[in-house]
C-alpha cells in the first residue's frame, strides 16, 4: 500500500513540474519573443522539439544576452507541446 501511495505521489509530482515547466515557457515566449515577433505566426507552427531547440538557441544569440539558453530551453519546451 505505501508503495502505491509513493508512486502515486511521484508521479503527481512529475505531472506538477510538467505543467509549471510549460507554463514558465509561455510566459518566456510571451515576455522574450514579442519584441520581435508576431507570436500568432510562431503558435501556428508545428515543430519537434529538436526543431524548436535549433530555433530558440539562435535567437537567444541574437539577443545579445536577452534570453538565456536556459530560457530557450523552456520556451522551446512550450512550443514544442502547444
Amino acid at each position: 500500500m505505501k508503495n502505491a501511495i509513493f508512486t502515486v505521489v511521484i508521479i503527481f509530482s512529475g505531472a506538477l513540474y510538467a505543467c509549471s515547466s510549460i507554463q514558465e515557457g509561455k510566459e518566456l515566449f510571451a515576455s522574450k519573443c514579442a519584441g520581435c515577433h508576431k507570436l500568432e505566426r510562431s503558435l501556428k507552427e508545428t515543430r519537434n522539439l529538436a526543431e524548436w531547440r535549433k530555433i530558440t538557441q539562435r535567437m537567444a544569440g541574437y539577443s545579445d544576452g536577452g534570453i538565456t539558453g536556459k530560457e530557450a530551453e523552456k520556451i522551446a519546451e512550450y512550443l514544442a507541446k502547444k
